[in-house]
């Protein structure tokens, strides 16, 4: 049995970034759900901590208009305040 990876990553004002970043990761959980390395019920949780920019819409485009089965394990949570340190 392969163990479950969780990945959350936090964003805060990264609308910039978040394509390429949803791109890799998302590509890099596929690669290790092919090859057995983790569980099918993996999954990648997008946060977007309070972000003042467009992150919130950014990456509610890349889930809707991504084809399967990369929304099978992305999702994403808003948060309306920075919860930092």
């Amino acid at each position: 049995m392969n163990p479950i990876l969780y990945l959350i990553v936090p964003c805060y004002n990264e609308e910039l970034v978040l394509p390429k970043t949803y791109q890799v990761l998302c590509a890099k959980i596929q690669s290790m759900i092919a090859h057995n390395l983790i569980a099918p019920t993996s999954a990648i949780v997008f946060v977007d901590d309070g972000s003042k920019d467009q992150t919130w819409k950014v990456l509610n485009t890349l889930l809707h208009n991504c084809p399967p089965p990369r929304n099978r394990f992305c999702s994403t949570l808003p948060f309306s305040t920075n919860y930092s340190a």
